[in-house]
C-alpha cells in the first residue's frame, strides 16, 4: 500500500476514535435530557429549570460537534479513501446516501443547518424548537457512527485506533 492512502487510512482511524468519544458524550447529554424532551409546544425557555437549560446546551454543543466530525472528517475521509473528487457538502451526502451510510441526504442537510445554527450562534426566535429537533436528530448521530466504523473496516480494514 503506498504512503498516501496510509496516512488517509491513519486520519480516518483518528477520526473514528473521536467520533466514538463525541457519540459517548452526546449520548450520555442525550440520556440526561430525554426525562423532560421534547419541549411541549406551550411551553417558553423561560419556564425551564436554568439545570434543564444547561444540559440542552450541552447537548446542543455535542451535537454540533459530532455532525462536524461526520461531516467534514469523515464523510470526506471515505471520499478520499476511495478516491471520489469531494465536490460540494450536497455532492458528498448523496454519495454516503448511495452508499447506504446514511438514510437521507436530505436529512443530513437539515442536521448540517442544525449544526450550523448552533456553532454560529445564529440568532434562533425559537430555541424550544431548535431544541426539539437537536433531540429528534442525535438518535441519528448516534447510530451513525458504528455503521461507518464497519464501513471502513470493509473499504480499508480501518479500525480506529481504541479497538
Amino acid at each position: 500500500m503506498g504512503k498516501p492512502t496510509d496516512l488517509k487510512q491513519a486520519y480516518m482511524a483518528e477520526q473514528l476514535v473521536l467520533s466514538e468519544k463525541t457519540a459517548a458524550a452526546l449520548k450520555y447529554s442525550y440520556a440526561r435530557v430525554s426525562e423532560f424532551m421534547p419541549l411541549p409546544k406551550s411551553s417558553s425557555l423561560d419556564e425551564i429549570e436554568p439545570e434543564s437549560l444547561e444540559r440542552l446546551e450541552a447537548l446542543a454543543a455535542r451535537f454540533a460537534r459530532l455532525a462536524d466530525i461526520l461531516v467534514q472528517k469523515l464523510f470526506r475521509a471515505i471520499d478520499a479513501i476511495e478516491l471520489v473528487d469531494e465536490g460540494s457538502l450536497l455532492d458528498r451526502l448523496a454519495r454516503m446516501e448511495k452508499r447506504g451510510l446514511i438514510e437521507s441526504a436530505a436529512k443530513w442537510r437539515q442536521i448540517r443547518e442544525l449544526r450550523n445554527q448552533v456553532a454560529h450562534d445564529y440568532v434562533v426566535e425559537d430555541l424550544r424548537n431548535l431544541y426539539n429537533d437537536i433531540f429528534k436528530y442525535s438518535a441519528d448521530l448516534i447510530a451513525l457512527v458504528p455503521i461507518i466504523e464497519s464501513y471502513a473496516e470493509k473499504i480499508g480494514g480501518i479500525r480506529s485506533q481504541d479497538s
